[in-house]
């Protein structure tokens, strides 16, 4: 197996190491996170350093990384994190849930995260550095963007289109050939008929029926 250095110690770590360890292709050699969190362990992954120790950490032989910092409609620190990677020179494997289910018809580029239950088909494609989280659906001939995030529970329909920096909030569904802009974000359980540009947050509220008590 390849050794693998993770970068980010918080809740999303774990589903990370989670299905590393399932996959059997790497073996993690420790996490990366702030100063304070050295010694600190993640489901008995040790955190071993900063952002700093990057540089000696490959060339000791780590040349694979992942960022396991999550995001939640700011990819910001991702993008910060892998840029510094990437210039130090390490390689970003597709890490893939043996409990999702992805095309062999579907394409997507380096550092991406597919979740357990997370359906990927036909057709689509996807950039770098994207969350397709626990139980998403990503239906044929998608197009996303790098570093969006597709949440726990969300549906795209068929020939969307998401844009760079996007974030497709929990249990959202957005019809079929609908585009969202680059970083934008839609709301937890939002329904998205239309198109939505660039830079903006939506959020929509289904009528709610309430009976009053007797």
């Amino acid at each position: 197996m390849k050794n693998i250095i993770l970068i980010g110690a918080g809740g999303h770590c774990k589903v990370i190491i989670d299905a590393i360890s399932r996959g059997k292709k790497f073996r993690i050699a420790g996490i990366i996170d702030t100063k304070d969190k050295i010694g600190e362990k993640v489901l008995s992954i040790p955190v071993i350093g900063t952002d700093a120790d990057l540089a000696a950490i490959y060339k000791k032989g780590v040349k694979n990384c992942f960022i396991s910092v999550g995001s939640v409609g700011d990819s910001s620190l991702r993008q910060k994190l892998y840029r510094k990677a990437s210039e130090i020179g390490f390689a970003f494997p597709n890490i893939i849930s043996k409990n999702s289910i992805v095309s062999k018809h579907a394409s997507m580029g380096c550092g991406n995260f597919i979740a357990p239950g997370a359906i990927v088909n036909a057709g689509s494609v996807i950039g770098n550095n994207c969350i397709i989280n626990t139980g998403a659906i990503v239906e044929h001939d998608c197009v996303i963007g790098d570093f969006a995030h597709i949440a726990p529970g969300a549906i795209l329909s068929g020939g969307d289109k998401i844009g760079n920096f996007a974030h497709i909030g929990n249990g959202a569904s957005v019809k079929q050939y609908t585009t969202i802009g680059n970083n934008s974000i839609i709301g937890t359980g939002c329904i998205v008929t239309k198109n939505i540009g660039s830079n903006t947050t939506y959020y929509n509220r289904l009528t709610e029926v309430r009976k009053e008590n007797e």
